[in-house]
This record gives C-alpha cells, structure tokens and sequence, in this order.
C-alpha cells in the first residue's frame, strides 16, 4: 500500500522525531510516530491547514516522500474526541506498525500512522522523494460576497 507524506526536506525520513518533540492530533509528546496520507492531495491539504505563512515566505524545500507500508493497517472509528489517548493506547500496545485512521479534513479519506518503534517498522519502504511546491491558489483570499 502506497502512503504520502510531505515535509521539509531536513525531515524527510521514517523516524517520528518531530511528532515525538511535539506530540500531533493521536499522540503525546515523547511518542515518536510517522503521520502518513493515502493520497498526495490529503498529504498536502494535512500540511496546509497549519501554515501560517504567506506564499510568498513559504520553504522551497518542501518533498512529497511516498512510502510504501507493507501490510493493511488496522481501521479505527472515532467514537470520541480523545485521539491522543487512542493513539497513545495503540503505540504502548504496538500491536501493528500501522494504523489507519480517519482525516477530520476530508471525510472518506484516511491517514495512516506509522510506529517506527514496531518491530516491523523496518519493512516500509522509502520508494520515492520528490520536491513538491504548493500552488498559489491556495493562498488565494475568498473572493468577496456581495
């Protein structure tokens, strides 16, 4: 299976450092883990939402990296609001490398998490980095109403 993720170039790689120093949406800080997409457009759509820079001022080192995750990752269905504590609860059990998990941006589209501490881990494969530039338009300012 085919899973995307887009960063800055320095952080271009499987080890979940930057969620382990900064925690993310399913898990605290100190856990490490790898957010991946299912498709390049919720990749770049995950990383968008939370740029709050112009265009103008944006890294030009951004990489689009396509990892492909060797088994079918476990389906989750939010039945609350704590995906910290799922997260957390599926990192300390380890009971898969992967976990499939609903996006909030767009419904029927999935993350997939990915545990660098499981033991199969090592299995993803790195298949493909290449630089990626965000088009303008979505910089754009809504048009007036009116």
């Amino acid at each position: 299976m085919d899973a995307w993720r887009l960063c800055r170039r320095p952080h271009a790689d499987l080890t979940g450092e930057g969620a382990r120093r900064f925690g993310g949406r399913w898990n605290s800080p100190g856990r490490p883990v790898v957010y991946l997409a299912d498709h390049p457009a919720l990749a770049a759509l995950e990383v968008r939402v939370h740029l709050d820079l112009p265009f103008e001022l944006l890294p030009v080192d951004y990489v689009l990296m396509r990892v492909v995750v060797p088994d079918t990752p476990n389906a989750v269905y939010i039945v609350d609001n704590d995906t910290v504590a799922i997260g957390n609860a599926w990192l300390k059990e380890c009971r898969s490398a992967a976990l499939r998990v609903p996006s909030v941006l767009v419904p029927h589209a999935w993350n997939i998490l990915w545990n660098p501490a499981h033991p199969g881990a090592a299995l993803a494969t790195l298949r493909e980095t290449e630089p990626f530039q965000f088009d303008p338009r979505l910089w754009k300012p809504l048009a007036n109403e009116g």
